[in-house]
């Protein structure tokens, strides 16, 4: 699949997701846990660190893409989390039906383009601005977003890049003198 193959049209944030913000949180107030706390970092999908909720605390809920006000970053989250809210460089949350986790880490991808080169911590994105940013997307037939291409396009990236890492261990492995080791890929199937 190639990117230049397809049809791209110019969509509003606003248009295509509701945006949200998270209750005010600080992960300084959270014990170590298995919840991911997600702020405005650039990496490791914008994770500080996993924290134990508060009793009775409601998590925000996965399957939407958070972007940094501080730097424009952007993720989607395949998991509930704590997200870090209450102060201008909260995370804002962009919320829609049809994302999942192959078109929306598409989506985060063109989010960030168009935002890391606007927003800073000295220039910082609101709700506002996110809401009226302008990305490209590639188009279907309907010249809506072509949601079905971008997953398709990012499970053969994936698949690839699996393949790659799954080349490079059986290399290091034979560097050590192990050649009949199988192994785990995901979903339980093994390679030898």
């Amino acid at each position: 699949m190639r990117l230049s193959d397809r049809e791209w049209k110019i969509f509003i944030i606003g248009d295509l997701f509701s945006i949200k913000r998270p209750i005010a949180r600080n992960k300084d107030h959270y014990e170590n846990g298995n919840v991911p706390f997600v702020a405005s970092g650039s990496g490791n999908n914008g994770v500080m660190k996993c924290c134990k909720p508060h009793k009775n605390e409601e998590l925000d809920n996965a399957g939407c893409i958070t972007v940094s006000p501080v730097d424009g970053s952007a993720f989607y989250q395949p998991y509930n989390f704590l997200g870090r809210g209450g102060a201008g460089s909260s995370i804002l949350m962009l919320y829609a039906d049809n994302i999942n986790l192959y078109n929306g880490q598409f989506i985060a991808k063109m989010i960030a383009n168009t935002c890391a080169c606007k927003y800073t911590y000295g220039h910082m994105g609101n709700k506002d601005s996110i809401k009226r940013e302008r990305i490209m997307l590639p188009v279907d037939d309907n010249d809506e977003p072509d949601y079905q291409f971008m997953e398709d396009y990012m499970k053969e990236l994936m698949t690839a890049k699996r393949k790659q890492y799954q080349k490079y261990v059986e290399q290091r492995l034979a560097e050590f003198g192990i050649d009949d080791m199988k192994i785990p890929m995901r979903g339980g199937i093994t390679s030898t």
